[in-house]
């Protein structure tokens, strides 16, 4: 995987998710190498989510603490 910003990876897999759904224009009617083609598509889309979801991964906090401590707002009485 290229090292592209979350924005970046974002945008390429909405951009071929867009494609991929255009290819499918017409599917009842669709002959063997335009089903090969669409599902190659879906394969790649797939791929391309993956990284989507890594370069989320990459670019979220790994340490993530609660502001409050839950005990604390339970003795305080507010939930």
């Amino acid at each position: 995987m290229e090292n592209s910003t979350l924005s970046e990876n974002a945008k390429r897999f909405m951009d071929y998710a867009i494609d991929t759904i255009n290819a499918m224009d017409g599917a009842p009617e669709h002959s063997s190498a335009q089903k090969d083609e669409v599902t190659a598509k879906i394969s790649t889309l797939k791929t391309l989510l993956n990284q989507l979801e890594q370069s989320y991964l990459d670019n979220t906090p790994s340490n993530m603490t609660l502001p409050v401590d839950p005990e604390y707002i339970a003795a305080a009485g507010h939930s």
